[in-house]
């Protein structure tokens, strides 16, 4: 019955072979249809990064950080240090820096205006108590005050380091440093338009003597924008040295144009494909495409060597291409599934860019079987034979016959499975040490002397760090963030976490709750 079977399924192959090489041009103008089609859709593909893509949405954690981003503020935090290399930030020309920076910050496309903090700022407040029992307050820094004496900056330096609200938090130990903060509605993205104003600003603002460090979510991803062209520029020069190889390997026009068509005609699919889904092209995910279509060229080539192969044996030319057909599409086949498959597996993460890119790469993956495999083959029985058909060695053919010697005999290929054995023993280990996240402050897709990565380094040695950890404390009822029981459990656990050498800094509502105490004491 085994044997019955795969006799049917062969005899169905073949008759499938017979069924598409009795109408070429038909299936073909279909392929042509349908790539028509799918080219009318490329115009509403949009290239751009969503920074909800980049997180698990259905873990607890960021179903918390959507939760409370409204309230407390999301992850998209615009991080700028303003460092002066001689004395401190006391001085009327820095603080006047760093107050022009604020409102350039505060002015920002999308910001959170009641999220905007700094030394400047005016909710960067000192608070009093009158003698009358009053609770008095005022900026610590009057851009219409004029300039200060040497006096009232002392007198500033004085209050600010009294105010650990501000002391610390924005203004670094030192006090070579102040941060601006600010964060952006997730809602309201434009993270090139952002990237490009605070680089302006930073422009506006250089001078002798003054430092200005930017990091943070935004502006990673504005930076990632910014080698956008670049990355461009490296596929199209990728794609010039893959049609030299091409030239070098075949020095045909067959063997050149139609591994390149087939590649164009492919990736007008798996863009059309992207449109339909309605998904984004995520700059931080351009190599998958290009690699599909490095496997798409690959097929063609190999449909093409295969088919001047068959001219040397067979006259006619139609027989040679459906010979190449029989040969190579079910082993084709096979591997683009296969590939198809391994992409799919990327969707198995919680991260939506990840699931995106699973479903557009894998059906983009199976294109190939169509826009390859099968009408490669049929438009080689279509077209003219070509004149020369007789395939001569090169260095890529040769260095591909002298690895097939090495390895044809039986002990040959014996010691090629040890060693391929060995070396999959020693990928085990060494992948055991493989960091999982990033180990250093700023990102690891940017070299460490980078800019990006330069300021993040240099506002974490300055201050508690530029990414925060929050922790929510929820009550049941109403003002229970209040009493006694929940502020002390809150101190200890804040207290507990300094224990830890790798935590900078903590501060949360039991400090807070200290000041106002200190301040009504008039302690």
């Amino acid at each position: 019955k085994h044997s019955a079977d795969a006799h049917k399924a062969t005899h169905f192959l073949h008759s499938l072979d017979e069924s598409v090489f009795r109408h070429p041009k038909t299936i073909l103008g279909v392929i042509l249809a349908i790539t028509l089609f799918f080219a009318s859709q490329i115009p509403g593909v949009k290239m751009y990064s969503d920074f909800a893509d980049l997180l698990p949405q259905s873990h607890p954690y960021i179903e918390l950080h959507n939760e409370i981003k409204s309230s407390f503020g999301g992850a998209n935090v615009i991080i700028v240090g303003v460092e002066v290399e001689d004395g401190d930030i006391f001085t009327n020309e820095a603080l006047a820096k760093i107050h022009r920076i604020t409102l350039a910050v505060d002015s920002l496309p999308g910001i959170n205006h009641n999220l905007v903090a700094s030394v400047t700022h005016r909710n960067s407040r000192k608070v009093w108590m009158t003698p009358e029992g009053n609770v008095n307050s005022k900026s610590y820094y009057d851009p219409q005050g004029g300039e200060m004496d040497a006096e009232q900056l002392a007198l500033l330096r004085g209050d600010v380091t009294a105010d650990p609200r501000v002391y610390g938090p924005l203004v670094s130990p030192d006090m070579k440093m102040a941060l601006v903060k600010a964060q952006l509605n997730e809602g309201q993205l434009d993270y090139e338009k952002t990237f490009n104003e605070i680089q302006k600003m930073r422009a506006d603002e250089a001078a002798s003597g003054i430092k200005i460090h930017v990091t943070g979510q935004p502006m990673l991803v504005g930076w990632a924008y910014q080698y956008l062209d670049q990355i461009i520029e490296i596929f199209l020069f990728t794609a010039l040295i893959m049609i030299a190889l091409l030239i070098f390997y075949f020095r045909k026009a067959y063997g050149v144009l139609i591994p390149l068509g087939a590649v164009i005609v492919s990736s007008i699919w798996g863009i059309g494909i992207i449109s339909l889904f309605g998904y984004n092209l995520d700059p931080l995910g351009l190599v998958i495409p290009f690699l599909i279509s490095a496997r798409a060229m690959s097929h063609g080539i190999q449909i093409v060597e295969r088919y001047y192969l068959e001219l040397n044996d067979h006259a006619d030319h139609h027989l040679a291409a459906r010979l190449t057909f029989e040969n190579l599409f079910r082993p084709g086949s096979l591997g683009v599934v296969s590939d198809a498959i391994g992409l799919l597996l990327i969707a198995i993460g919680s991260i939506p860019l990840n699931t995106k890119l699973a479903h557009y790469a894998s059906l983009w993956a199976l294109t190939i079987i169509i826009t390859v495999l099968l009408a490669v083959p049929l438009l080689l029985s279509v077209l003219p034979k070509p004149k020369k058909h007789d395939i001569k060695d090169n260095i890529f053919r040769n260095v591909g016959y002298g690895c097939a010697s090495l390895i044809s005999s039986e002990r040959a290929a014996k010691n090629a499975l040890f060693f391929a054995a060995f070396l999959l023993a020693g990928g085990w280990y060494f992948s055991s040490k493989v960091v999982i996240g990033e180990s250093e402050a700023g990102s690891p897709i940017l070299y460490q002397d980078h800019d990006y990565n330069i300021s993040s380094t240099a506002v974490n040695d300055s201050f508690p760090g530029s990414e925060e950890l929050y922790i929510v404390a929820e009550t049941d009822e109403k003002g229970g963030i209040k009493r006694p029981e929940v502020l002390r459990a809150l101190a200890d656990l804040e207290r507990h976490m300094l224990l830890d050498p790798e935590v900078g800094g903590a501060k949360g509502i039991p400090d807070l709750v200290k000041q106002v105490n200190r301040l009504l004491h008039n302690d």
